[in-house]
């Protein structure tokens, strides 16, 4: 009975060991201000497209605000790179940063990321293959880090 006991406590106290040393802490998780950066890189240049008589913008992006809000933002651009950088004053934790792309490209075939910083560390990055369309490419990306 006392061998079972000892068990049994063994066991309890290498749970709680597991469950306070297995967590760490993400140091950009303070509910303080908090810089985040998302960012595209691509191997070939973004181009604005008219088909149809309708215009599209070389990149479309949707990403989290300074307050935390889900924000599109339509881009048109002519390089392969596109950043921006916000202070997140937003003290809700946890809080989904969220970065969605698509994108026209001048080629039909090449790749790009996709990246998303948290005080200058990347947190959150996809690869990804530009598809061919009609004479252009087509460039997408969808990321997701959450920030505790």
């Amino acid at each position: 009975m006392k061998a079972k006991f000892l068990t049994i406590l063994f066991l309890l106290f290498a749970i709680i060991t597991l469950l306070f040393t297995g967590c760490t802490k993400d140091s950009s998780s303070s509910t303080g201000n908090v810089t985040l950066k998302y960012e595209i890189q691509s191997t070939t240049a973004f181009s604005n497209l008219t088909a149809g008589g309708v215009s599209f913008p070389a990149i479309s992006v949707t990403y989290a605000n300074e307050t935390g809000q889900q924000q599109r933002e339509d881009i048109n651009t002519t390089t392969s790179t596109w950043s921006k950088t916000i202070q997140l004053t937003s003290t809700q934790r946890p809080i989904p940063i969220m970065f969605y792309v698509t994108g026209i490209t001048s080629s039909t075939s090449g790749t790009g990321v996709v990246r998303i910083y948290v005080n200058g560390v990347v947190k959150a990055s996809q690869n990804v293959s530009i598809t061919p369309g009609l004479g252009y490419g087509i460039f997408g990306g969808n990321i997701v880090h959450n920030l505790f």
